[in-house]
């Protein structure tokens, strides 16, 4: 009888541990925190960073603000199966650069960090006949509901695809709905109850299914598990650019930073409810402050979006207030060349972590941050190892868009930067030229990673 007690209490402990096991593979994305008493902390960043059948190559970036070191494992998805998993350690205040296969429409890689908080992004480079950089934030979470505004179809020389990658050890089911300009939601039988298998991504073609649209949007709905979205734009001209998704509502206030453009902006706005929503719009720029002009009276219809191009001239911000949390934004900025950024939009935070756009040299970095508060906020500006030149304090004015001194972003070009403000609060990017002959040839803008308050280094 002993033997089978013993034997049964030994079934038990494996059933736990194995079910624990499943649990860590199925949790994925943890919301980043101390933890409690006794409990390690940990989470894990999603990348849809996508790729190319050809000479494509991507990094992950991978940033530590604290005084403790963190471990981190990198996995790397696709059609097939996955990567196995690398172990890495990012040492207290450092900086760490990973590369990833890049070698699908539909790669995508998964960070899991344990004990230390850290910030991820991912930066690609299109290789073979294709051109460009593209770089983005990773996603903290999964999730069941992503709004992907930034995608268009308008002429053969633009190929848009949606790239949704499944992080965890069970299937997934998610169907898409494309929205444009028509006013006509597009949902076909192939979009809808779109399987996708555990530790998987996969790349869905727009141009297959809306043709001639400046504009279109997805939402991405997951009837089966959780899934993380992002955009992946392609010009055949030269160029491209990513869009991380918004897994769920959208802030309604929300902050569009850019810089060193060429002058030439576009806003795209999703409407996934059925009614009109109100939206209004500020450009903050280096020395004033204008209403983005045609965008209050032009708000899109209820299931549809609709882009709106605006001018610019040095660092400008776009300031938006939607009237309710239907509205999903995004903003496509053009370079001197001929490749293009985009970002979503922020809610002003007080401390952020800045991951570099450059990939490779010659290049031109640039750091933009925006303030659309109604006072001025001091931010302190510093490299993480291996660093660059010493800190610098500067001042945002009101309402105002600023550039980070030149010469300290480019005294380390592909370096991350922690951005802490000592009062007040404000939206950080990347937005910088690289590669080519004289380093102008590609253009990405990146969002900041804003810090948790539990993880702000004192």
């Amino acid at each position: 009888m002993r033997r089978l007690q013993v034997l049964a209490a030994g079934v038990v402990l494996a059933l736990a541990l194995g079910a624990a096991a499943v649990a860590e593979r199925e949790i994925g994305a943890r919301e980043p925190g101390p933890g409690s008493p006794g409990v390690a902390p940990s989470g894990a960043w999603h990348c849809p960073h996508g790729g190319g059948p050809e000479g494509w190559e991507a990094t992950l970036q991978v940033a530590n603000p604290g005084t403790e070191p963190a471990t981190i494992r990198v996995r790397t998805l696709g059609p097939k199966r996955p990567t196995d998993l690398q172990a890495f350690t990012v040492d207290p205040g450092a900086f760490l650069r990973i590369p990833v296969p890049a070698d699908d429409r539909a790669r995508a890689s998964t960070v899991e960090w344990f004990e230390q908080w850290v910030a991820v992004g991912w930066v690609a480079h299109a290789g073979g006949e294709e051109g460009g950089v593209s770089a983005e934030p990773c996603a903290p979470a999964a999730g069941a509901r992503w709004l992907l505004p930034d995608g268009s179809t308008e002429t053969e020389q633009q190929d848009d695809y949606v790239v949704v990658m499944n992080p965890f050890a069970r299937d997934a089911v998610f169907s898409l709905t494309l929205l444009s300009e028509r006013n006509t939601p597009v949902r076909q039988s192939d979009l809808t109850n779109v399987e996708l298998g555990p530790f998987r991504s996969v790349a869905i073609r727009l141009n297959d299914v809306v043709l001639g649209e400046r504009t279109v949007s997805t939402l991405v709905e997951a009837s089966v598990g959780r899934v993380v979205a992002a955009t992946l734009g392609i010009s055949r001209a030269g160029g491209i650019r990513a869009g991380l998704g918004y897994d769920g509502p959208p802030p309604q206030e929300a902050v569009l930073p850019g810089g060193a453009d060429a002058g030439r902006t576009e806003l795209v706005v999703m409407s996934v409810g059925t009614q009109r929503r109100g939206i209004a719009g500020d450009l903050l720029e280096k020395e004033t402050e204008q209403p983005f002009v045609g965008l209050e009276d032009s708000a899109p219809p209820g299931e549809s979006s609709r882009t709106f191009p605006a001018s610019t001239e040095g660092p400008t911000s776009v300031a938006l207030t939607a009237s309710g949390p239907d509205l999903a934004p995004a903003r496509r900025t053009f370079g001197v060349v001929s490749d293009q950024g985009s970002v979503g939009g922020a809610e002003p935070a007080s401390a952020w972590l800045v991951l570099p756009a450059v990939f490779g040299s010659p290049s031109h970095p640039r750091l933009v941050l925006a303030n659309p508060g109604s006072g001025p906020v001091q931010v302190t500006l510093s490299y993480l190892s291996p660093g660059g030149a010493g800190p610098v304090v500067m001042t945002i004015p009101a309402r105002r868009t600023a550039t980070a001194p030149k010469g300290f972003v480019e005294s380390a070009p592909e370096g991350a930067v922690l951005a802490v403000a000592s009062s007040g609060t404000f939206v950080p990017a990347a937005a910088s030229y690289s590669r080519g002959r004289e380093g102008f040839a590609t253009y990405a803008v990146a969002l900041g990673v804003p810090i948790p308050s539990a993880w702000v280094p004192l």
